[in-house]
């Protein structure tokens, strides 16, 4: 298993103060310690028509010179949506997002069914309009048909520039939960479409032993995996984790099995990446949190999955051996 950061964290949007240009951020992301580095579809990051053919050169050789693999294209989609005008759209976004990947050398692109988005206010970000209503729930029934048909044309895109579609267990709308998503791979059949899986937004998120059974279902099918939290240090330097899952009352305090997943992750012999994210408002002392907060959850972020990779490891090596 491989460890990565997804650039949503340093998109500026999550925290008060600027976005870490993409060029800057390989470097950052290299420093920090990352094994690669995932690509926030949306400006002012990689948004697929502000990045020219020589931008594109340049960040693919940028990442080859320091060692840094650009390991997704992550486009931020709602492929389920009843008005024409709008599916159309996104299905456009996707197929150039796809065309992103190719030419910078990413094997994957991580998609939603139907992602709800987000707003901005004051330059920073909010879940509370876009997820507190039920948007087109009238068409909650067929707007499942509507991803199947978007998906089957963009397999065909992504087969055409090998690149894989990765789709990720992201509700609240089609998708919901990891057995959504492999029934969808199922139903579409194609060699280009596999899962992206997130135990943190799971409905059973802290339960080590629904972590195991996504682990265990997803199997091959898995390709790529995200993770988010907050983390704190204890006394004694190491790090714990302190909150986890949907942004929800229930945040803070929740333990997601993230140890459990690793551990079934390594067992099966992923080779895939777990990227961190920040996706979620920073607050420090009841504020809107600078970029040195976000900062400090990374560097946390790094040390508790590696910790739990090296764990996890570890535990596989003795069970080969036992």
């Amino acid at each position: 298993m491989k460890i990565g950061l997804y650039s949503v964290t340093y998109r500026g949007v999550w925290y008060r103060g600027d976005a870490v240009d993409l060029l800057s951020l390989i470097r950052l992301a290299k420093q920090q310690g990352w094994e690669g580095l995932e690509l926030d579809a949306e400006r002012p990051h990689a948004a697929p028509m502000d990045l020219s053919s020589d931008d594109r050169k340049r960040l693919r050789n940028l990442a080859g010179e320091v060692g840094l693999e650009l390991c997704a294209v992550s486009p931020n989609c709602d492929l389920s949506s009843p008005v024409p005008v709008q599916r159309e759209t996104m299905i456009s976004y996707v197929r150039e997002c796809i065309k992103l990947a190719h030419d910078l050398g990413s094997p994957i692109c991580k998609v939603f069914a139907a992602w709800r988005g987000i707003t901005l206010h004051d330059g920073l970000a909010t879940y509370d309009e876009t997820y507190g209503y039920n948007q087109y729930g009238f068409w909650k029934g067929d707007r499942r048909g509507f991803v199947v048909d978007a998906m089957r044309e963009l397999c065909k895109v992504a087969e055409d520039h090998g690149v894989m579609l990765a789709m990720q267990n992201h509700g609240p709308d089609v998708v919901n939960r990891y057995q959504d998503v492999l029934a969808l791979i199922e139903e579409i059949g194609s060699p280009a479409f596999k899962a992206c899986m997130d135990i943190n937004i799971e409905p059973l998120a802290d339960s080590p032993e629904h972590a195991r059974k996504m682990a265990d279902a997803s199997g091959a099918l898995q390709v790529h995996s995200h993770m988010n939290a907050e983390f704190a240090r204890r006394p004694d330097g190491t790090v714990e984790l302190v909150a986890g899952g949907y942004f929800d009352d229930k945040f803070w305090g929740r333990q997601v099995a993230y140890p459990a997943y690793v551990d079934a992750l390594v067992a099966h012999g992923y080779r895939g990446y777990m990227n961190w994210e920040y996706c979620h408002p920073g607050l420090e002392n009841g504020k809107p949190a600078g970029i040195d907060y976000v900062h400090r959850q990374t560097e946390m972020a790094f040390e508790y999955l590696s910790a739990l990779r090296a764990a996890a490891e570890q535990k596989a090596q003795l069970t080969s051996v036992s």
